[in-house]
Parts: C-alpha cells; structure tokens; sequence
C-alpha cells in the first residue's frame, strides 16, 4: 500500500516524514503529537466529514477520553492554522469536523543515505514495539482494568444525567453514586469531578429535589477541582453557568461566570453550547452587543438549536435594543407551561419584549397568564427574581416592559 509522504491542503503540507505541519514558507507549526494525529485522520479523509467517534478511535485506540480532549486538539490545530487557514477546518455540529481545500499527495524526494537509514530506524522501531508489547503484557493488568473501569462509570453517569430531567432524580443519584466511587479511586479524573458537581447543580436547580446552599456549594467546589485538574470546555462551560445562575448571591460572580466562560469558547470555539453560554454571561453583565453576536454564531453553527440557546438570543436581543427579534426567538416558547415550570423568565422576557414591540394586548394577555401561576405579583416581585441580572439597566429594561404590559407595582 502506498504511503504518501506528504499531503498538500490548502497553502499547507502535512510532512509525514518529519511528523509536523508546514506552512508555505515550508516553515514547521507546532503541533502536540496528538493534535498532528487528529489533523492527519481529517487530511487523509480530505472534503469528508470525520465523525468525532473515528477520530477519537483512530488518535486514541483502546483509550477512553472525553470529547474535550478531541476539543482541545482541534483548537490546536486552528491555532496552527492561523488567520490563513481560518477557513480549512470546519465544524459539523454534534457529528465532526472536516478538512477543505484543493490538496494533493505526493512523495518527498529521499536520498538513498536516507533510505538506508529509514529502513534501519524503521526494524529498530518494530523490534521495539514487539519487544515492548510482550513486556507489557508480561505485566499485571490491574491497573489497566480499574482505569477503564472508572471511564466506563462516567460514561454510564453522564447518560444517566444528561437528561436533565426534574422527575428523574433516582437517576441523578445513581449517577453520584457511580461517579463517587471513581473519585474516591481516581482523585484526578477530572471529568468524573465535573459530573459529580453537576449530579448537585441539578439538585439545587429542580427545587423538589431540595437542594440548598450545601449541595450548591459542594458543586462549586467540584466543578472549581475539576477546572484545577484540566478539565477542558466542558468544566468552564458548567462553572460559568452555575456562577451566573446560582439562586444564592454570595456564590454568584458575574466576573467568574464571564471569565470561565470565555476559557470554554478559547478551548473549543465552535461548540453551540459555548458560545450560547458565554452569551448569557455577556447579557446578564451589561455587553449585550458582544452577547448578540455570539449568541447568533451559535445558532448558525447548530441547525437544530436548543431551546434555551433561543431563550439565550430573546434575552440578548431585547437587551440590545431589539425587542421584535426578541419576541420572534421567546415567541416560540411560550405555551400553557410557561410559568409553570423552568422556562418562567423566558416568559417574563416574552411580555417585556412584546411590550417593547409594541404589542400591547398580546403582552398583557401573557402577564395574566403568568399572574396565575408565579409567585411575583408585582413589578417588583419580578425584580427580586431577576437578581442574576447584574446590569441595572438591563433589568430597568425588563421591567418597564412588564409596567407597560399592565403588570402592577
């Protein structure tokens, strides 16, 4: 079979022989050796999408890692690539990435020295691995079991969770189960750290769990372990999120949130879910301009959006100055369970905006609705819900769309 020695994409070569990336100077961009494989899999699959599974396999066989870690190869290689090559490597959301660009594959010219030297390297090489190979097998393979072992947990707890589900707390807490039994094992798996916070985050979210300050700060605490540890995007994102969101003022920061989530867009910049959080970091702390374009970059990037990145865009947009696009992201969302469940200040946002728009007697008709099942009775009410909001004159935008809506006090 032949091996080509170099494959051209772009104004790039990837030199197999040397095992680096060259710009078309022919001068070497760094690239860890994880990093150059993973750019190796998508070059040799050039104008193919590679899904994130194939490339997880091909870079780390029989090793489970984390989605963060192909993230974080992959900023690695737009870091290589730089402005020139901004436009070579493309996110497929939720399914892969891909190579593009005119390429082609050729043989270096190899003096016969070199051959003569390749070839030696190369029996030097495979007897090493063979020798090797039968060492390691020659060794007790506890260790390789336990670590596989604690892997397959996080993955068996992250599925139990991942639904989010208020009626599904039994799940939550096999999760924390699983997920205690790894860290207790392997106090530097920082994924299982990050999980584990979660499984108490979602306590204290879905307030018939009963979770309070404790269960809020023991998140805090794991989640912060896991960031220490190298967690990745998917640490930072949950850490921005619950500094931001925390239904506790002291352990809400503003500037944390903001900071942890820009840390999540730098590692991975083309994950929806990054960018949508970093949005709300941007509205809730005044930079609804920032949160506008990030939050619409987001939704290019998934064409199937969640609902809370909409909710993410009607905040942003009302914030801004753009009432009618608010209420054409929130619109869609409003229904019969507004208010009576998570989505209540999306539905608060909702009436503001189509006050603003001047939609008056739709907006009223959602302040009544609301009046039937939140708590807040009163402009002010709703103030003292929306303390999350640090930027005053966000919030003051807010509520005089509910007084022009008609909602008293």
């Amino acid at each position: 079979m032949d091996y080509p020695r170099s494959i051209r994409f772009g104004d790039f070569v990837l030199n197999r022989t040397r095992g680096c990336l060259q710009d078309s100077s022919g001068t070497e961009r760094f690239l860890r050796p994880k990093s150059y494989r993973v750019l190796e899999v998508l070059a040799e699959r050039r104008g193919q999408l590679v899904s994130k599974d194939d490339l997880v396999q091909a870079t780390w066989p029989d090793v489970f890692v984390s989605d963060d870690s192909l993230a974080q190869c992959v900023s690695d290689i737009r870091r290589a690539l730089g402005p020139e090559g901004m436009g070579l490597l493309r996110t497929v959301p939720r399914r892969g990435y891909m190579l593009v660009g005119p390429g082609s594959e050729a043989e270096e010219p190899v003096e016969p020295g070199w051959k003569r030297w390749m070839a030696w390297t190369s029996g030097l090489t495979a007897a090493l691995i063979v020798a090797m190979a039968t060492l390691w097998l020659a060794q007790p393979r506890d260790s390789v079991v336990e670590l596989s072992a604690a892997d397959g947990a996080v993955v068996q707890a992250n599925e139990l969770i991942t639904a989010r589900d208020w009626r599904r707390r039994g799940d939550n807490e096999e999760a924390r189960g699983l997920l205690e039994a790894v860290v207790a094992d392997n106090p530097g798996h920082a994924g299982a750290w990050a999980s584990l916070g979660l499984t108490y985050w979602l306590e204290v979210q879905h307030l018939a769990w009963g979770g309070g300050r404790r269960e809020m700060a023991r998140a805090l605490e794991m989640v912060e372990r896991a960031v220490a540890l190298g967690g990745g995007a998917r640490s930072h994102r949950l850490l921005a999120e619950m500094r931001l969101l925390s239904p506790f003022p002291e352990m809400r920061s503003p500037v944390d949130a903001l900071a942890n989530a820009r840390a999540a867009v730098t590692i991975d910049p083309e994950d929806p879910d990054n960018l949508a959080v970093l949005a709300q970091a941007l509205a809730l702390t005044g930079r609804s301009d920032e949160a506008v374009l990030t939050i619409q970059q987001a939704l290019r990037l998934d064409p199937t959006p969640q609902d809370w990145h909409h909710q993410v865009a009607g905040l942003s947009y009302l914030l801004a100055g753009e009432p009618a696009r608010a209420a054409e992201e929130l619109g869609p969302l409003y229904g019969a369970g507004t208010f009576a469940n998570a989505r209540w200040w999306p539905g608060w946002l909702f009436a503001a905006s189509l006050a603003h728009a001047g939609r008056l007697e739709e907006a009223a008709g959602v302040v009544t609705a609301a009046l039937g099942h939140r708590p807040e009775q009163t402009v002010t009410g709703v103030a003292q819900s929306f303390d999350g909001l640090a930027d005053e004159s966000g919030l003051a935008i807010v509520l005089e769309g509910l007084r022009l809506a008609g909602m008293p006090g």
